[in-house]
């Protein structure tokens, strides 16, 4: 299957062809829109996918994912997967990672927090506070939890023989996106992705984006000499990240 390419289609599509992913990284729908009866609503979070769920819906539609992931990862890869919680729907997030721990091969190996720069708009709810923080939850086969990759670096080695390994928190700071795009609401940072794969993946790694978007994982891909494969179902989506692909290879060769 060719690299390096987003494939316009549903990911259980390119799944079915895909094998030997290093790491899938993908911040899918979270299931918190309000539902607006129409895919084409200019409100609407998603062009190409209806973001009101029932629990029950979400929480099969996640599964089935993870499923496949568990076909396509390489031994000891891992899932770093981007998710949050409404005000309307608080419970569904945590409830959706439990399903995934008790109804497929995967456990969380960690949780890290995602600090953005900002989180307007201010929650105006009497008694829900203003969230700045989101959640990426890593991902890695049960029986994997004691040699799945991590890249932390060496740091020294003691008088015993004992690695000691370079120390790094579990909270990234990071902006909210990269751009102010007018036909994607719920963009995500590169910069995050980036330092999410510094950990999690090492140049030339193989990266899966099942939810590409605008092409996010993919622009950090190519700053970090990873390689990509993302699925989109929004056709101007997927010509939206063409752009933006094009752009950032053309700036790179300058250097």
């Amino acid at each position: 299957m060719e690299i390096d390419k987003i494939y316009n289609e549903d990911c259980n599509a390119t799944m079915e062809r895909l094998a030997d992913i290093d790491v899938v990284l993908t911040s899918p729908p979270y299931n918190t829109d309000r539902p607006s009866g129409k895919l084409d609503d200019h409100s609407a979070r998603y062009e190409s996918f209806d973001d009101w769920l029932t629990d029950e819906q979400y929480t099969d539609w996640t599964i089935e994912k993870f499923k496949a992931f568990d076909k396509i990862l390489k031994p000891n890869g891992t899932v770093l997967y981007n998710i949050s919680y409404s005000v309307r729907k608080p419970w569904l997030m945590w409830n959706l990672v439990s399903d995934i721990q008790r109804q497929t091969n995967f456990t969380v190996a960690e949780c890290i927090i995602w600090k953005k720069q900002s989180a307007l708009p201010n929650n105006t709810n009497y008694n829900k506070l203003t969230r700045l923080c989101e959640f990426v939850f890593v991902f890695c086969r049960k029986d994997e939890l004691e040699t799945f990759k991590c890249y932390k670096g060496e740091s020294s080695k003691r008088q015993n023989g004992q690695t000691m390994y370079n120390n790094h928190f579990n909270l990234i700071e990071a902006p909210n996106n990269d751009e102010n795009c007018p036909i994607h609401k719920a963009t995500y940072s590169s910069i995050l992705c980036r330092k999410l794969l510094r950990l999690y993946s090492k140049e030339g790694d193989v990266v899966y984006d099942p939810f590409m978007g605008t092409g996010t994982t993919a622009i950090a891909c190519i700053r970090d000499k990873r390689h990509y494969i993302g699925s989109e179902l929004s056709p101007r989506y997927c010509e939206w990240a063409k752009k933006r692909i094009q752009i950032e290879t053309s700036q790179m060769s300058l250097f």
